[in-house]
């Protein structure tokens, strides 16, 4: 008895080792994965209100309330990728003939507007023809590049541009919001201001507006969006009067998440607990501009010892912790015509201070160096308002005073900075530029046309750069563009017109559950973004954030 007992425990255990090693095999050979859902609500502060939604009224380039919520509610005929080419649109594709000068739209067949009316032509037509018209009060820059362009139908489903020369960054400025025809184009231009659209505008974009106030704005995915339903249901954005108060209300945890410069005055703050820091650099920077066409800044020699005296790096290090990135040319790491190779001067006060003194730049009495007739090396930095910008200007002072030149600081009101640059009245100046798009063209910068009358502002002229970007704007060849562009880049180094001190970063403060957003501090990754085209172009991948999660047993685990 005693026997049968012994044995049917020696089964009961061995049925227990299996049983446990069974279930150890599934456990090491199956996995419970979390998965995004559809569903869930995602509340961001922004900072200031819109003053018009409707993208015909309005620069967004200054309102950037209007801007973020524009980007959820319209499309344009073209989008930008997360890598920054160019990539369908509410245009499922284009030609582009062998002049370069036509280009050839054809549309979507399955967009439907908010109201379910269909998408067509018309639509396009419409919205073309009226930024090229006198009421339009977006982007200056968008109205000149279409006010040249000859926009026409080519057939039930396509439009054709033409152009007056081959413009390479043309698809650049094809990006801009299609609004609905059979709701505006019976309402004169004059009363777009005060029209319903205005308020409560009607697009094709993945989010459609649900309910607006002076309080924030309430949108709803769009189901029938031609990209597919965005995978979070309810995208709220509440507006606040400045980045303190949208701070503090994400600390309190009554917003999910907001956007700022790491330049600015929350740039040093730490997130509250829960809340992920996400950062990826944004098209602008700060530049020191030379006056090229005054003494001693007309002088290579001159400006490439000044290019050695300011280290940028320890600038970025003690000024700015980190919080911005150094950049060493106007093309933009993260455009794809960025050229590694093309690098800054090493910095060295040392070898700066020699070249001075074989240039002929004695030190005076007061450590200021003075030339052969005693003329002393003292010079005016202007400078706008911003936090920033001044604090770089008080480094500039010290780090050139260690080599002998003495720099006296001028803050002016932004606007007071930008008539002196574009008259030429100002020996340096430490500014900004924001904005310059997904295309690597800075012909208006840098070409030496725009002396005097574009953007040119150092006034730099030389043949070679004049070459290289008036080439990379009519070629259609994007690694023959890439290669102009590497041209440029060394020349422009070479030259020193001006110097770049640094490129800001945006910072995205959100809840750590949102995913989907492609932002990452490893901007390197396939697949991330790299570079922001504005503030609002951290929604470009919008249709694939999620903030809701399933979780499923799925795969076999591979060792």
């Amino acid at each position: 008895m005693s026997r049968r007992i012994r044995f049917q425990i020696v089964i009961a255990v061995v049925s227990s080792v299996v049983v446990l090693g069974l279930m150890a095999y599934l456990a090491l050979s199956r996995a419970v994965v979390s998965r995004p859902s559809a569903g869930g609500s995602y509340i961001e502060g922004v900072v200031g209100l819109p003053t018009s939604l409707n993208p015909l009224i309005g620069d967004t380039g200054r309102d950037l309330a209007a801007a973020d919520v524009q980007t959820l509610i319209f499309d344009g005929l073209v989008r930008i990728n997360l890598d920054g080419t160019p990539g369908p649109g509410l245009a499922e594709s284009w030609e582009i003939d062998e002049s370069g000068l036509v280009y050839t739209f054809t549309l979507r067949s399955d967009v439907q507007w908010h109201d379910g009316e269909q998408l067509d032509v018309e639509d396009v037509l419409f919205t073309l023809r009226s930024i090229q018209g006198p009421a339009f009060t977006g982007s200056p820059s968008v109205a000149t590049v279409w006010r040249t362009v000859l926009v026409e139908r080519a057939g039930d489903r396509s439009i054709r541009c033409q152009l007056q020369a081959p413009f390479a960054p043309f698809l650049k400025f094809a990006t801009v919001p299609i609004v609905p025809a059979h709701l505006l184009s019976t309402v004169p231009p004059e009363e777009w201001a005060s029209s319903q659209f205005s308020v409560k505008p009607i697009g094709t974009g993945p989010y459609r507006l649900e309910e607006l106030s002076s309080e924030g704005i309430v949108l709803r995915a769009n189901a029938d969006y031609y990209q597919g339903r965005p995978l979070i249901e309810n995208i709220t954005l509440r507006f606040y009067p400045d980045e303190a108060t949208a701070f503090a209300a994400l600390t309190r945890g009554e917003i999910n998440g907001m956007a700022y410069l790491g330049t600015g005055n929350l740039g040093s703050y730490n997130v509250p607990r829960g809340v992920t820091r996400r950062v990826v650099p944004i098209d602008a920077y700060t530049i020191l501009t030379f006056n090229l066409q005054q003494a001693p800044f007309n002088d290579v020699m001159f400006r490439r010892q000044l290019a050695q005296a300011i280290d940028r790096d320890d600038m970025i290090n003690r000024v700015f912790s980190g919080q911005v990135a150094r950049i060493d040319t106007p093309v933009l790491p993260g455009w794809w015509a960025y050229d590694p190779a093309a690098v800054w001067y090493i910095p060295s006060k040392e070898r700066a201070a020699a070249g001075l003194d074989s240039l002929g730049y004695t030190p005076g009495a007061d450590g200021v160096r003075v030339n052969a007739d005693g003329q002393r090396l003292e010079f005016e930095l202007l400078v706008d308002g911003a936090v920033d910008r001044n604090l770089a200007a008080a480094d500039i002072v010290n780090q050139l005073q260690q080599v002998g030149i003495s720099v006296i600081v001028t803050p002016l009101d932004g606007d007071v900075l930008r008539q002196r640059l574009e008259t030429g009245e100002f020996q340096m100046a430490l500014h900004g530029w924001q904005r310059l798009g997904s295309d690597p063209d800075v012909y208006e910068l840098w070409h030496s046309t725009q002396v005097g009358i574009g953007r040119n502002y150092a006034g730099l002229q030389d043949a070679l750069i004049d070459d290289a970007l008036s080439l990379a704007r009519i070629e259609r060849s994007r690694d023959t563009r890439a290669e102009l562009y590497a041209e440029f880049q060394q020349r422009w180094i070479d030259l020193a017109p001006s110097i770049i001190m640094y490129q800001p970063y945006e910072v995205y403060a959100t809840v750590a559950d949102l995913g989907g957003t492609a932002i990452t501090h490893k901007n390197d990754m396939p697949g991330m973004m790299n570079l922001l085209f504005g503030r609002e172009s951290r929604f470009r991948n919008v249709v694939y954030w999620y903030v809701s999660r399933s979780s499923e047993i799925s795969g076999d685990i591979q060792p």
